[in-house]
């Protein structure tokens, strides 16, 4: 698993209450190598929480980069440095664009990752929303598709052209949240359910807001 932080040098809005501004729970929305190329703002798939002294972090477990999907430690702050503590501790640099965005910047030509701070609005209100083993319309303002979660690690997604395509998803539930990861797929928030409608919010360079609508 890719490290999350070790040495966290402050932008702009870092002030010696930085602690303060990086408590919470961000979830891993994009990354890039060059900020110039739109092109190449690939998702991410991981959730991190920061506490007074402690941090944690979740990846997608299928995730092909990741030696392991959890990670977890202390973490101190002094003069414009964050050093954590786990047991393989690494270094990044770390800039703090707005109160509810940062970027982890990547190492020796690594990609940079950048976090949206998930707020306490999205946390799960319902606790009977299934998905393994049932089929759900996917849907958007402008986008349409079909999830089928044939079990708890394998989905297959159809389009109206009748394309299909296996993929790995893990449903994960941290700090409140209850969160879906996908192959191939930027991370969602699972919201509360109504009228047999369940609730998407996609984080990517925008927020993404979509619908499951269970299918017989």
């Amino acid at each position: 698993m890719k490290k999350i932080l070790i040495m966290l040098v402050a932008g702009h809005l870092l002030s010696c209450n930085s602690r303060e501004n990086i408590e919470g729970t961000w979830i891993g929305a994009y990354s890039y190598y060059n900020i110039s190329d739109s092109a190449n703002h690939l998702p991410e798939r991981i959730v991190v929480t920061f506490e007074v002294d402690k941090y944690f972090a979740k990846r997608f477990k299928y995730d092909y980069r990741s030696k392991s999907d959890v990670e977890k430690g202390t973490y101190s702050y002094n003069d414009g440095t964050i050093f954590f503590n786990s047991d393989n501790p690494s270094t990044a640099v770390l800039d703090i664009i707005s109160r509810d965005s940062l970027v982890i910047k990547g190492l020796e030509g690594a990609n940079n990752t950048v976090y949206k701070r998930l707020s306490d609005t999205l946390k799960s209100r319902s606790q009977n929303i299934d998905l393994a083993g049932k089929r759900f319309l996917r849907t958007s303002k402008n986008y349409s598709d079909t999830l089928n979660f044939v079990n708890d690690s394998l989905l297959i997604k159809c389009w109206d052209n009748n394309t299909k395509l296996e993929l790995a998803w893990e449903r994960t539930k941290h700090n409140g949240f209850d969160i879906l990861f996908m192959d191939l797929d930027i991370p969602y928030i699972i919201g509360k359910e109504r009228s047999g409608t369940i609730k998407l919010t996609g984080l990517h360079r925008r927020t993404y807001d979509m619908n499951l609508e269970e299918l017989d």
